[in-house]
This record gives C-alpha cells, structure tokens and sequence, in this order.
C-alpha cells in the first residue's frame, strides 16, 4: 500500500546488512592493492615461461654443441689417420724388399680404431710439367685431348708467355695489353705456374680443353714424361713432338716426385681424403724425402 501511494517500500530486515557487506567487498576488490596483486602474479607467470623457454633453448643448444664436438673430434682422428698413414707409405715406397711399395697406383688397406683405411702411391713421372715442357710438347698435348695445330702451338706459346719473364718492356706491356683487351684479370706473371688452376688464367685458354689435358699435367714432375709410365694422350703428345722412345730413353728427370693419397672411412658416412706430393731422392740420400704439398679433397 506504501508504494502504491508513491513511498518507496522499507527494506525487509537484515537487507542493509547485506547491501553493506557487499558494497565493502566490492570496494575491496576494485581497490588498487589487488590490482596490483594480479599484476604482480602475471608478471611472475610470464617469467616462468621465458625461463623454461630459455633453459629449453640452453638444453637444445648443450646437445647440438655437443654432437658438433664430436662430429670435429671424429674428423681430426680421421686426418690424423689420414696423414700417418701418408706418412707409412713414404716409408714402404723407400724401403727395399717385402716392405716396398711401387709407385704404381695400387691401394693398400689397412684399419684402426673403427676406421678404414685405403693409401695408394702413384709416380708422377708419367705427366707433363707446364713449368718445364716445351713448346712442342704442350702444343702436342692440347693436340692430343682434342685442340687444332693452330689452336694448340696457340696455347702452347701462350703458356710459354706466361711462364718466362718479358724480353723487355715493351713485349711486356704488350702482353699486359692483350690480356686486358680479352677481359681477363691479370696479364702473365713471367714465373712458373704455381699450381693447375692457374692455367685457366692464361689467355684463350677454353674451359673444355683446359679440363681435358688436367688429368695429364702437373707442377711437381721433376722432368719429361716416362714413356713407360704415361698414359695415351701424353704418349701422343710426345710422339708430336719428337720425344718417343722405348722404356726410359726419353725420361731426363732427375727426382722421383710420387702422388700419395690416403683416404680414411669412419662411422657416421664420415670421410676423409688427403693428398701429398713428395720428392723421393732415395734411402741413401742425405735427405730421402721432401713433402712439396699438402691437399684436402
């Protein structure tokens, strides 16, 4: 009846006890102290989870260092191997007897420590030395891999070139001249080649040919080819140049200069291949041996 005659009706006993109690805890939890209790919890949650990402990240960093040490370790046993066992064929290819090695290419097999490995000794007097053949006999190379006369006594007076200092200034600056017109880097250095690859500097020098006669060549032969130990394409090229003759006859080098390479197998697909070219004297020389180059393949 209050109500209907506009007065707001009276709250039944104990409702302003509730209401009070409320507003309280409603104003507790909006207060800035809670807030700031939350925050606080979710900057420490977030830290949780950076921190286990990280030691996540360490974990997974520990393991692959890990196994990379192990991967380095594994290959340095191996070179070593690989290098000793160069070292061994040294030694049978100047001993005498049932411990000598000819320089004829084969392999030999041996193991240790999990590892397989296989060393062979290939004499070098069978090749062709660009820093000691004539003009002939690199014009007859290129001829016999393939090359024109022309295009052959070409490269061979280029090579030529290369390899011996300028008469006088002017013939060098020529020569400078013409490699700088055919768009290469540099001219000729007028000293020996220092390894193969430098022949693909030389001018009109084509990929093909180059990749051809490779296989026939080398810096370290200490003289003309053997003809008992060179293979067709340099037997052909000493043939046109006038150089032929049986077993020996033909063969000035002073050195034998042998090929060593050693190639080592371990566990995990991992090999190891290493290459020394080394001059032989001989056992009763006052130095029996010299290594003129180490490679990795």
């Amino acid at each position: 009846a209050d109500w209907l005659k506009g007065t707001p009706p009276s709250p039944p006993p104990g409702a302003k006890i509730f209401w009070f109690f409320s507003l309280k805890k409603n104003c507790l939890l909006s207060s800035p102290p809670f807030r700031q209790r939350g925050f606080a919890l979710l900057i420490v949650l977030w830290s949780m989870v950076l921190i286990g990402l990280l030691i996540t990240q360490i974990l997974a960093s520990g393991r692959t260092a890990t196994a990379l040490a192990g991967h380095v370790r594994a290959a340095a046993v191996a070179r070593a191997a690989a290098d000793g066992a160069i070292s061994d064929a040294v030694y049978h290819a100047l001993a005498f007897g049932a411990d000598h090695w000819a320089a004829d290419g084969v392999a030999h097999l041996s193991g240790s420590g999990g590892l397989v490995i296989s060393v062979r000794v290939e004499s070098l007097a069978g090749k062709i030395n660009p820093n000691l053949a004539s003009t002939a006999l690199l014009g007859g190379l290129f001829q016999a891999v393939g090359a024109a006369p022309d295009q052959a006594a070409a490269l061979a007076g280029a090579m030529i070139t290369w390899r011996s200092p300028a008469p006088n200034r002017r013939a060098g600056d020529a020569a400078q001249a013409a490699y700088r017109r055919a768009g290469l880097a540099f001219g000729p250095p007028g000293h020996n080649f220092a390894d193969l690859s430098e022949l693909s500097g030389v001018i009109g020098m084509p990929p093909a040919l180059l990749a051809a006669a490779m296989p026939h060549l080398s810096v370290y032969q200490s003289g003309d080819p053997d003809p008992a130990l060179a293979d067709p394409q340099v037997r052909e090229a000493l043939a046109l140049a006038g150089q032929t003759g049986s077993s020996g006859t033909a063969y000035t080098g002073a050195v034998l200069v042998v090929l060593v390479e050693a190639e080592v197998d371990g566990p995990g697909h991992l090999v190891v291949r290493r290459e020394a070219y080394v001059s032989l004297p001989g056992a009763n020389a006052a130095l029996p041996f010299q290594f003129l180059a180490w490679e990795d393949e």
